[in-house]
């Protein structure tokens, strides 16, 4: 204080406009991984899926199986064989046993009783920050922080459910299914310094947490910020528990915003992104794909039901989304919006923003519609999209936009994609991401275009030299 009183107004004015800059300024996405069904392994994978508007999911029934060709489960079981059809519709990932144990440090008996989850995790965080250009010399003397989440550890349900004695449980078993550690686990593996912290808001997880990793990059906490997530569906537990409450679409198609919803598919994958500040991103001599501007976080916690979703809540984080970034909602050309492929949900949400965005020209698009609902990654899949279309100035097609839903408020400033189009001419090119929790709470991010962008191309990824199937035995479920 005795030092602000030394200073001319000029000079408090200039400081203030400093403190103000660093308190608001954007985060450069400089690197990008990802991990999705239909075999896409990387962002020029997935952006070619997108920008052809393909739907990447099985045409038939399936059980998903590891890289030696051994079904996670047995659908003609006894007790499965009702579900068989609910349990063969899905985005599965193959080889999901497959892991490099020894590149990040992990023992065999520990990679074993470490959940897939976090596997798969630290290898695509690992190839995140190769597409950032930031190999481990790169990174030293920086601060790296790590926010991730994971989907509900199901690796151990079938030890559990096969009476696995006290005396067979493993050490690594505690560390290994704890949905904690799965933001340790990319850390110590990857030898990064600075904050690491689980975030667990089901679908919105990687929003919230994005939007935590910006407040820690303006906050000086760390120079770089990790961001992800994983989701694997290791027991058909949680399918049947999905089945029983009507959320699964019985045709196996994903099919959200047009008038052939009719629930969701849940799907499998991982996504992770690398951010700095913008005012760093030259400072690592990586071109970003886009510029995260800022965003919210909401529950309508005064709604009748936990797990009903709220179209006042929804709009009400998207305005709150709009102020925090320093966007006005006329300026926004696209919006990648939640829609799982519910219908009722799909209705809601489109209601929520016309209301959020009235007097804008939008376009509205959802990645489900091309590889399905995953859920607990399914916000990483979104902003990933999202930044994807604004690197490469094109909004992509939206499959099934020929027949819209048929009762959403859709009107000539607020429409689906029937292909993939140029994006919209502006003095800022804008993009929103919205996601939202089962149990209600919700997330919306503001992107915006790089000066210079960096298109989805193949990078050179990390070397893995010694990749193994580990999978416990007594884990599969028969």
């Amino acid at each position: 204080m005795a030092h602000l009183q030394t200073l001319s107004q000029k000079q408090l004015v200039l400081a203030l406009a400093r403190q103000r800059a660093a308190d608001t300024q954007g985060a450069a996405i400089l690197g990008i991984g990802c991990r999705l069904p239909g075999g896409l392994d990387g962002p020029a994978a997935y952006w070619d899926v997108l920008r052809s508007g393909k739907d990447v999911l099985p045409a038939s029934e399936r059980v998903p199986c590891d890289s030696t060709g051994r079904p996670r489960w047995n659908p003609a079981d006894g007790e499965l064989a009702p579900w068989a059809g609910e349990l063969g519709r899905g985005g599965y990932l193959d080889g999901v046993d497959l892991f490099d144990a020894a590149r990040f440090g992990v023992g065999a008996e520990e990679a074993v009783q470490l959940d897939p989850q976090q596997r798969l995790l630290l290898t695509v965080a690992d190839e995140a920050l190769a597409d950032a250009q930031l190999d481990r010399p790169r990174r030293a003397g920086h601060r790296v922080g790590v926010w991730t989440t994971v989907g509900t550890v199901e690796y151990h349900h079938a030890a559990l459910r096969r009476g696995t004695p006290l005396d067979a449980v493993s050490p690594y078993a505690a560390l290994g299914s704890a949905p904690s550690g799965s933001a340790a686990r990319v850390a110590h593996g990857l030898g990064l310094d600075g904050p690491a912290l689980t975030v667990d808001t089901a679908c919105s997880s990687t929003l919230v947490a994005v939007q935590l990793a910006l407040a820690a990059l303006r906050r000086d906490e760390c120079d770089v910020a990790v961001v992800g997530a994983a989701n694997l569906l290791l027991s058909p537990l949680s399918t049947v528990a999905c089945a029983r409450a009507g959320m699964l679409s019985p045709t196996g198609r994903s099919r959200p915003l047009t008038a052939h919803a009719d629930g969701h598919v849940r799907a499998e994958g991982c996504g992770v992104v690398v951010l700095c500040r913008q005012s760093d991103a030259a400072r690592f001599a990586a071109t970003p794909y886009a510029v995260l501007r800022g965003g919210a976080v909401y529950q309508h916690g005064s709604r009748a039901d936990i797990a009903a979703a709220s179209a006042e809540g929804q709009r009400h984080t998207m305005e709150a989304a709009l102020r925090s970034a320093g966007v006005r909602a006329e300026e926004v050309q696209f919006v990648e919006a939640h829609a799982n492929g519910s219908r009722l949900g799909g209705l809601i949400e489109t209601e929520a923003l016309a209301a959020a965005y009235r007097g804008g020209d939008l376009l509205v698009g959802s990645h489900k519609a091309n590889i399905g609902y995953l859920e607990a990654a399914s916000g990483a899949a979104g902003l990933i999209k999202a930044a994807l279309a604004l690197a490469h100035r094109e909004v992509p097609a939206h499959p099934g936009a020929a027949e819209p839903e048929p009762e959403a408020p859709w009107s000539d400033t607020l429409r689906l994609p029937r292909e993939t189009v140029a994006w919209p001419a502006a003095d800022r090119l804008l993009a929103g991401v919205s996601a939202v929790g089962f149990s209600g709470t919700q997330a919306h991010v503001l992107l915006e275009a790089a000066t210079t962008p960096r298109t989805a191309e193949d990078r050179p990824g990390p070397e893995h030299t010694d990749v193994r199937s580990y999978w416990a035995e007594q884990n599969r479920w028969t």
